[in-house]
């Protein structure tokens, strides 16, 4: 039985260095993700990170894909708010931090990029 896992990206980039290079970095991360086979649970965006799930993000196509393919794609509903983002979500549905937190407690594996 494969793994069950769970994604949580919590900026708009992977790792550091450049702007630039991070923010390439977490896209190329989450379009290869769309286009594996074996899919996590979830996909919960908190803090920076809910900007990718948003109006003008370059990651909705592959958000979108990877929706339709079962993947429950959540950004954190106060972190919405805080960046005054509520009205612009492309993808998926808010979360909170009770969801947040059974979702990672409840995951055999927390993927960090």
């Amino acid at each position: 039985m494969a793994l069950k896992y769970d994604v949580v990206i919590k900026t708009t980039g992977m790792g550091s260095g450049e702007q630039e290079l991070i923010d390439n970095l977490m896209k190329g991360f989450i379009h290869v993700l769309s286009q594996k086979e074996h899919l996590p649970q979830h996909i919960v965006f908190y803090g920076e990170g809910v900007k990718l799930t948003t109006k003008g993000s370059e990651s909705l196509e592959d958000l979108l894909e990877l929706e339709k393919r079962g993947v429950k794609i959540l950004s954190c509903g106060i972190c919405l708010d805080y960046y005054d983002l509520d009205d612009y979500l492309k993808v998926g549905g808010t979360t909170t931090m009770s969801e947040v937190i059974d979702i990672m407690t409840n995951s055999d594996l927390v993927v960090e990029p």
